[in-house]
């Protein structure tokens, strides 16, 4: 037994030595040499904890995107505040004309770090964000909200109610009038968000009282309005869903336009009950309201 403890020894202490010569001809020098073993060591220990660390209860926020006032650049006061002032919007488009009615606010910049605006899919806004109050201002509808979660008003409460507008389809044929001949035999632009009133839900209504079902009509699915106007002008479809904000409303390229469904509601925008300086909710709804 014996014998073989001081073979092992041996073994060890050869192949350590062997290790030692390639470390210190790989990192060649003392310094480096200890710095590598401590950077060993210290990825261990990471790992080791991180592996013995509980999951975190908290709802992950991992499926947004974001911008905030340093991106465009604005101005910024100098404040005590460490958080800013968090927006959420489904619609991407809104965020950068968000950012720059609410980063120039005084009551904004004296109560918040700043302003950040989070836009993700609705599918993907859950009532845990409720709960937590992550967003300080969300855009939502009522019935949407209440669906998620009944005491949402113990939450948020609305701060400026949009105005409602009307959806239409728009076709490149001066003949399109919307029957169901029409969709038979032409290829449909629609939002690629079923949750989407204007872009998805309303048009597959209409499509549902002509007695069509989704599968038998030709429906392309786009990512986003701008897309989807692109798709009509560029003739990759014939005819698309979008509202009367819709830039296809002043399009020559536009050579009918049939009504879908009018006086639609909006939505509304909700501040945090945490919101509670009236300056603040005065210079929200101000800068909200003048959106364009």
């Amino acid at each position: 037994m014996d014998a073989v403890k001081r073979q092992t020894r041996l073994f060890t202490a050869q192949w350590v030595g062997k290790l030692h010569s390639f470390i210190e001809q790989q990192w060649r020098g003392k310094l480096l040499y200890l710095g590598a073993q401590s950077a060993v060591v210290l990825a261990v220990l990471l790992l080791l904890v991180w592996s013995l660390s509980p999951a975190s209860p908290v709802a992950t926020m991992s499926a947004y995107n974001q911008v905030s006032c340093r991106d465009i650049g604005a101005a910024q006061r100098r404040t005590s505040a460490t958080e800013p002032l968090r927006v959420f919007t489904p619609v991407h488009q809104l965020a950068l004309p968000i950012l720059k009615k609410l980063c120039s606010q005084p009551a904004i910049q004296s109560a918040y770090a700043g302003v950040s605006v989070f836009w993700q899919s609705r599918s993907e806004f859950v009532p845990a964000q409720i709960y937590s109050q992550f967003y300080d201002v969300m855009w939502g509808r009522d019935y949407v909200l209440n669906g998620m979660s009944p005491s949402y008003l113990d939450y948020y409460q609305p701060v400026l109610i949009l105005p409602s507008y009307d959806v239409y389809w728009y076709a490149r044929s001066a003949d399109f009038r919307g029957t169901k001949d029409d969709f038979t035999q032409l290829t449909l632009g629609l939002l690629d968000d079923p949750f989407s009133l204007s872009g998805y839900q309303l048009p597959m209504n209409q499509l549902n009282s002509l007695q069509l079902a989704a599968d038998s009509v030709h429906i392309a699915f786009y990512p986003s309005r701008q897309a989807l106007a692109e798709a009509l002008l560029a003739g990759q479809v014939d005819v698309v869903a979008d509202t009367s904000f819709s830039t296809l409303s002043q399009s020559s390229a536009v050579l009918s336009k049939v009504m879908i469904a009018s006086q639609v509601y909006s939505g509304a925008w909700y501040a945090s009950s945490r919101v509670s300086s009236p300056q603040s909710l005065i210079a929200i709804k101000d800068g909200l309201s003048s959106l364009r």
